[in-house]
């Protein structure tokens, strides 16, 4: 095993647990839990095998609602963000060969955080719309979507920065 992989497996089993652990303990304003175990999906190299990457999605998801209980509406929006991570990719960085190879060597921050802010939207859109279901609850699936993804957004940013960090290192 090369050191990336390694990295691979203990960023996963870290965040699951400090996920499980720590961040569904987290209530602010009641409601609203923020959820880093996105950033796994985050650092996992653009040119490495997406089958594995939906792979690995699929038992991040299954992890987090084993752990937690939560009757598998993260498997779906993590399986599902796993899915549409290259079209994500290609819509924020563009189609030419300027695709980084991982998120924390692009040096444009605006590309970036596009990335992390759409790809946090449409996980926690779809986490919430599966999680309540129901029409009626539009406005609380839309108002739990945005405040928890700007809350995510902050984390898993700050926490990438961190990790690029420790991979320098």
């Amino acid at each position: 095993m090369n050191r990336s992989t390694l990295t691979l497996i203990f960023s996963f089993v870290f965040l699951v647990l400090v996920q499980v652990m720590v961040f569904n303990n987290i209530s602010l304003f009641g409601y609203v839990n923020p959820m880093i175990y996105l950033l796994f999906l985050v650092i996992y190299r653009f040119d490495n095998d997406q089958t594995l990457l939906i792979f690995l999605s699929f038992i991040l998801g299954f992890c987090i609602d084993f752990l937690s209980q939560s009757g598998g509406a993260h498997m779906i929006a993590s399986l599902t963000i796993g899915f549409l991570r290259p079209l994500i990719i290609r819509y924020s960085f563009g189609v030419t060969s300027e695709i980084p190879s991982t998120f924390q060597n692009d040096s444009r921050i605006k590309n970036k955080y596009l990335f992390l802010t759409i790809f946090i939207l449409i996980h926690h859109l779809i986490y919430f719309a599966i999680v309540y279901f129901s029409w009626n609850a539009t406005y609380l699936i839309l108002k739990n979507t945005l405040l928890t993804s700007v809350f995510s957004l902050i984390l898993i940013s700050l926490l990438s920065r961190f990790y690029k960090k420790l991979n320098d290192t």
